[in-house]
């Protein structure tokens, strides 16, 4: 893709109900065609493994779309789409959340945070974010957040486009 290379990345647990919608995500998505130079990954792993993962991607993204399900308090089963700040965390704030995903807590928060800190991310992070039922468990989404998979998908697809560079007139 001209203009660079896109990351979309799929954030949270397997086999964890609702929480687990940013790897559902992302498996659909990585079995749909993409312009060359955007990839699809499952990020659901250790957020600083993560980072030294981007770190060494040669070359590196330009853009990173994570999808991932956090509960922040907002209505719920529903989808949220915001820029993650590039304001770097303080000191504290790193460590902390370096300890937590030392102890294995997958968050889309903590892999900004640390991934931000190692220098692991571009500019440009792009978060859908679902707010999620409490307390889903499972192998499978609830049918109300099932149904919000293509949305979500349609949400990744309009920033790839929005990431594609204008032709010259």
């Amino acid at each position: 893709m001209a203009g660079g290379r896109v990351l979309i990345g799929g954030v949270g647990y397997r086999w964890f109900g609702d929480a687990s919608f940013g790897l559902v995500a992302s498996d659909q998505m990585a079995q749909l065609d993409w312009p060359d130079g955007v990839d699809v990954q499952d990020l659901g792993y250790g957020a600083l493994h993560v980072a030294l993962d981007l770190q060494a991607a040669h070359p590196p993204y330009d853009r990173v779309i994570l999808i991932g399900a956090t509960e922040r308090g907002r209505e719920r089963a529903r989808l949220y789409r915001f820029d993650c700040d590039g304001t770097a965390a303080d000191g504290k704030e790193v460590q902390d959340r370096m300890y937590e995903a030392g102890g294995g807590v997958i968050e889309l928060d903590h892999l900004v945070v640390i991934g931000r800190h190692f220098s692991a991310l571009s500019d440009d992070v792009v978060a859908i974010e679902l707010e999620p039922h409490p307390g889903t468990t499972g192998d499978g989404l609830s049918p109300e957040v099932q149904a919000l998979l293509p949305q979500a998908i349609e949400l990744v697809r309009r920033e790839i486009l929005a990431s594609a560079p204008v032709p010259a007139v």
